[in-house]
C-alpha cells in the first residue's frame, strides 16, 4: 500500500521549473486582463473581438495546452496511472478551472453578442466575467497548492519558492482588479467631502490593505519569508493596478515599493522568531500606518486633503489594526504556546 501511494506522489509531482512556467503562462493571461480592463476604463470596448481579448484567451489557452502537457507527460511515466492519477499534485483544481474557464469563454462571447458590452461596475459583476474569475482563481493558484505539498524546506531561497509567491501574487492581482472600484490608490480622495464619500473612502483604505497584506500572512503560514518577499507582492499589485488608469497613479508604485522594502527589512530581522510572536504583530500593524502615511504626505503635499487629523489618523489606525488582527487569527497554532 505504501509503495503504490509513494509511487503515485512520484508520478504527481512536477519540477520548479515547471511551476515556474506554469505562471509564466498565467502572467500572460493576466496581463491580458488587465489590458482589458484599461480598454473597459478607457470606453475602448465595442466587441467581444478585440486585441486586448485576444492576449487573454491566448494567455488561457497557453495555461490550458501547458496543464494538458504536463498531465500527458505524468500519464507517460507509468502506464498505471489514468488522465486523473495522472495531474500533478495540485493541480487538480487547476485543470477544473481549464474547463471553466473555456465555459466562461464562451458565454461571454455569447452575453455580449446579445446583450453588448458592460461599462464600469457592471462589467465586474456580469456572470460570464465571474465564471471566468472563478476559472483563472482554479489555475493561478495550482502551483502554490503543489509546492505547499511539496516543498518540505522551512525556509526557503526567494528564487526556489518564486513560483509559488508568483501563484498568490496573480490571485491576489486578480482579486484587486475584481475589486478595482474599491483600490484606494485609484480614489480622487481630495474630493470625498461628504460623509457617504468619506465613508465610502474609509471602507476602500480597509479593503485595499487587506489585499495587501493577506497575502504575506499567507506566505507565512507555510514557510519563513524570504528577503523581498514583500516588496515583490507590493509591486506586483501596484503595477498591475496602476495598468488600469495609464500609470497615472504612479505614485502608489513609489509608496508601496518604500513599503514593501521597509516590511522586508523587518521581517528579516524576525526570521528566526515565532509568527506568533507579538514583533509580527506589530510589523502587520505598522506597514498598513507606513503605506497610508505615505499616502497622505503625498496628498498633502502634492494635492489638496480635507481630511480632519481625526479622519486620516484614525483611518491609519483602524487599517494598522484591522491587519494586526487578521495577523493573530492567521497565525499557526502551535501546540502548547501560549499565544
Amino acid at each position: 500500500m505504501s509503495v503504490q501511494l509513494n509511487e503515485a506522489r512520484s508520478v504527481g509531482n512536477i519540477s520548479i521549473a515547471k511551476h515556474a512556467v506554469t505562471m509564466l503562462m498565467g502572467k500572460w493571461l493576466i496581463v491580458g486582463l488587465f489590458i482589458d480592463g484599461f480598454a473597459h476604463n478607457h470606453g475602448a470596448v465595442e466587441t467581444f473581438f478585440t486585441p486586448w481579448h485576444a492576449i487573454l484567451y491566448s494567455g488561457y489557452l497557453a495555461c490550458a495546452i501547458w496543464i494538458y502537457l504536463i498531465t500527458y507527460q505524468n500519464k507517460a511515466r507509468t502506464r498505471q496511472a489514468t488522465w486523473a492519477a495522472a495531474v500533478p499534485t495540485g493541480y487538480g483544481l487547476g485543470a477544473a478551472g481549464v474547463i471553466i474557464f473555456f465555459i466562461g469563454g464562451l458565454g461571454d462571447m455569447l452575453w455580449h453578442t446579445i446583450f453588448g458590452i458592460e461599462k464600469n461596475i457592471e462589467a465586474l459583476l456580469s456572470p460570464t466575467h465571474l465564471i471566468l474569475l472563478t476559472g483563472a482563481l482554479m489555475i493561478l493558484t495550482s502551483p502554490y497548492r503543489a509546492m505547499s505539498y511539496t516543498e518540505k524546506e522551512a525556509s526557503p531561497s526567494f528564487r526556489r519558492l518564486l513560483p509559488a509567491l508568483t501563484s498568490v501574487a496573480l490571485t491576489f492581482a486578480v482579486m484587486a482588479f475584481f475589486l478595482m472600484y474599491a483600490w484606494s490608490f485609484r480614489q480622487n480622495l481630495w474630493m470625498a467631502r461628504e460623509q457617504d464619500a468619506v465613508a465610502k473612502a474609509v471602507v476602500d483604505f480597509l479593503v485595499t490593505t487587506m489585499v495587501l497584506v493577506l497575502p504575506v500572512m499567507l506566505v507565512l503560514r507555510r514557510w519563513k519569508l524570504p528577503f523581498g518577499t514583500v516588496t515583490y507582492f507590493f509591486v506586483f499589485e501596484a503595477v498591475l493596478m496602476a495598468v488600469l488608469d495609464g500609470f497615472t497613479h504612479y505614485g502608489s508604485i513609489v509608496i508601496l515599493l518604500i513599503s514593501g522594502i521597509v516590511g522586508d527589512v523587518l521581517f528579516s530581522w524576525m526570521k528566526e522568531r515565532d509568527p506568533g510572536s507579538w514583533q509580527f504583530r506589530g510589523v502587520f500593524f505598522l506597514l498598513p500606518v507606513l503605506i497610508w502615511g505615505l499616502y497622505f504626505a503625498d496628498l498633502r503635499m502634492f494635492h489638496t486633503l480635507d481630511w480632519t487629523p481625526e479622519l486620516w489618523g484614525g483611518t491609519m489606525f483602524i487599517c494598522g489594526l484591522s491587519s494586526m488582527g487578521l495577523s493573530i487569527l492567521t497565525t499557526p497554532l502551535r501546540t502548547g504556546k501560549n499565544q
